[in-house]
């Protein structure tokens, strides 16, 4: 009894305003939440996806989005779970099983990640497309380098796996890729590697063709580059045969004049020089073999390998056509070379002028000067009397003397005309008489009397 009066005391007594005060409390409570973390609301930028794609492929159908492919999520819920949200937090998707009669579709927001309380998300657009018949083609593909490999070193090859794609998208897309590329970096590298890269495809202006739909049959390309060390070799020129008469080898030119090669270090031990042979067999200086162009390869043994800016070579061969030209010499300036010991020369006839013609190359003729420099008689075995020699020049060998002319000249000992020269300057002093004028006489008589020096038909 005691109890049940105590329950009805404690418990009972004034429970409505117990109650009351309860639900006060909850509310009061609730309040302070609210105002300690309220509602509040946000708007996302979101990159749309698209999911069911093999729903269009199934009709031979690719599409490109026209409009929606950002979404603007609106998010509400509790300001702590707001704050904590950004866009990669949100997923917006499209289903392409859903396309309309229009080729539009609804977006649906949704979180990528579990929250502590409750949120809403909200997107009132539309992803638009335009759809297309699908096209494929098979492409191969070609490997760019990027970068330069490392001093002393050179790329031999860059090989794909697979070196051919199939690409599949809009009709209207895959009829303007001509080619699909990978671009592999070989900046400072000195050693062999592989790499996995992206294929990308280009258009018949090296453009680049983007679009959402185009898929390759490989996402990554396989690339395997081969690096070389490098070597610097001298080109020669050897230029065989004789040109055609009256025509005269002048020189070759050759660019480059070295070459960067790329091997084994075995390889490349015997390779020293590259040689290009020219043959001018019966030239003249209008053929048109007289320059050409190399291709390096052709030249070198397997498995040595040239650089780009050395893959061909340029030659040049110069002929020139001989021609004659007229030189005039004043006898008297003609000098005399190889006298014997003791004997003196003169120019019986020193005031007339010889007219000489030289042949040789054009350039080099246009460089003589109009009178003839360093005329001059051999006079080697010459004894002393009359003598017709033939005059010669000092040409070197570009030029050489094709009509010349001859001059009468007279040896005589140097003491003979010494005494000439004392008698005529003091005669009274040598008696006519005198036993020595005899001998002194005598060998000015000599020349005449050797039949074999006066042969001249002149004399």
């Amino acid at each position: 009894m005691e109890r049940k009066n105590f329950l009805h005391d404690v418990i009972l007594h004034n429970f409505g305003i117990k109650i009351l005060s309860l639900l006060g409390a909850v509310l009061v409570w609730m309040i302070i939440i609210n105002i300690d973390d309220p509602y509040k609301t946000k708007t996302f930028q979101v990159k749309v996806e698209t999911i069911n794609e093999q729903a269009l492929q199934s009709v031979n159908k690719v599409y490109e989005i026209t409009s929606g492919d950002i979404a603007s999520v609106k998010v509400g819920g509790k300001r702590s779970v707001i704050d904590r949200l950004d866009a990669t937090d949100i997923r917006a998707t499209a289903d392409l099983a859903n396309l309309s009669s229009v080729n539009a579709v609804a977006i649906e927001p949704s979180l990528r990640k579990k929250v502590s309380s409750p949120v809403t998300l909200e997107c009132t657009q539309v992803l638009k497309v335009a759809l297309e018949d699908m096209a494929t083609k098979q492409i191969k593909v070609t490997v760019l380098t990027q970068g330069s490999p490392a001093e002393g070193y050179s790329i031999s090859s860059s090989t794909a796996k697979p070196n051919m794609v199939q690409v599949t998208g809009g009709k209207s897309i895959i009829k303007r890729i001509e080619t699909v590329k990978v671009t592999v970096n070989t900046e400072g590298v000195s050693e062999d590697f592989t790499s996995r890269l992206e294929p990308v495809a280009y258009d018949a202006n090296d453009e680049v063709v983007q679009a959402d739909t185009l898929r390759f049959s490989e996402s990554k390309i396989k690339v395997k580059v081969k690096v070389l060390e490098n070597k610097t070799i001298p080109v020669k020129v050897n230029v065989t045969g004789t040109p055609a008469a009256g025509y005269e080898y002048v020189e070759t030119e050759c660019l480059p004049q070295e070459i960067e090669i790329a091997g084994s270090e075995k390889k490349m031990e015997s390779v020293s020089e590259l040689t290009i042979d020219m043959d001018i067999n019966g030239l003249t200086s209008d053929s048109s073999q007289l320059e050409k162009t190399v291709d390096v390869s052709t030249l070198l043994p397997e498995g040595i390998t040239v650089s780009e800016e050395y893959e061909t070579i340029s030659v040049k061969v110069t002929i020139e056509a001989l021609e004659e030209r007229s030189l005039q010499v004043k006898a008297g300036d003609i000098s005399f070379r190889n006298l014997g010991s003791g004997l003196i020369a003169e120019i019986l006839d020193p005031e007339k002028m010889l007219t000489l013609t030289v042949s040789g190359r054009k350039s080099l003729l246009d460089a003589l000067p109009d009178t003839a420099l360093k005329a001059y008689v051999d006079c080697s075995g010459l004894k002393t009397g009359n003598h017709r020699v033939a005059v010669q020049m000092d040409l070197g060998d570009t030029c050489k003397l094709s009509q010349g002319a001859s001059i009468r000249i007279l040896i005589s000992k140097e003491k003979d005309v010494t005494a000439k020269k004392d008698e005529s300057v003091n005669p009274t002093e040598v008696p006519t008489s005198s036993p020595v004028s005899t001998p002194t006489a005598a060998p000015t008589q000599e020349p005449t009397a050797a039949p074999e020096e006066t042969n001249d038909p002149e004399q």
